[in-house]
């Protein structure tokens, strides 16, 4: 019996950082998309990377780059709710599942997280000093009808591309291919009573 559940772990998550992998997040986001049809819940998703992660790997080495792959995870897991799901969709690019959560909290969640990597050095234990890190990041939230896992994944996928595109280290909000950034975003919902 403990075989075959270390089987299915395995088959669920990442053996890296072991958060989800994409297999998992399909399954997941097309349960979480049935409950938005079903009961008109909220919920979003923010999926974001890491700037120039290339340049960790070829300056320090893939030993550098998987601890700053696993800090990032351990990061990003104690820093969100029980329910929200984090997968790591391959490389260096990850994902927040965030069920019964509107657009305004999650853009918040997401310009948090960016300011906590950006703020806070990777420590490195073949380096002797920490790294330097900042995350680009997509947010999208799931429409209440005829969404499908694909279709809200490219969506936050398209404003991630958006906010590389425009100078990396921040986040966008893609709504229905209108890209905004985040604070701007913020700023209203503090002023102007929700989104």
């Amino acid at each position: 019996r403990k075989t075959y559940e270390r089987s299915i772990e395995m088959a669920l998550t990442d053996s890296l950082t072991g958060l989800y992998n994409r297999r998992y997040l399909t399954a997941h986001l097309d349960g979480q998309i049935g409950r938005v049809e079903r009961g008109g819940k909220s919920l979003s998703m923010i999926m974001f990377d890491i700037d120039f992660f290339k340049r960790v790997n070829d300056s320090h080495g893939h030993a550098a780059g998987d601890s700053v792959l696993k800090e990032l995870a351990e990061r990003v897991s104690g820093n969100l709710r029980s329910f929200d799901t984090v997968a790591r969709m391959g490389g260096e690019e990850f994902v927040i599942v965030m069920p019964d959560t509107n657009v305004g909290i999650a853009c918040a969640v997401a310009e948090r997280l960016r300011q906590d990597i950006e703020n806070n050095g990777f420590t490195v234990p073949e380096l002797s000093t920490t790294l330097p890190i900042t995350i680009s990041i997509g947010v999208a939230t799931a429409r209440e009808n005829g969404d499908t896992s694909e279709s809200i994944l490219k969506r936050a996928d398209d404003a991630l591309y958006h906010a590389k595109d425009t100078g990396r280290n921040r986040a966008v909000l893609n709504t229905d291919g209108v890209f905004e950034s985040i604070t701007p975003v913020l700023q209203e919902e503090v002023a102007g009573g929700g989104r």
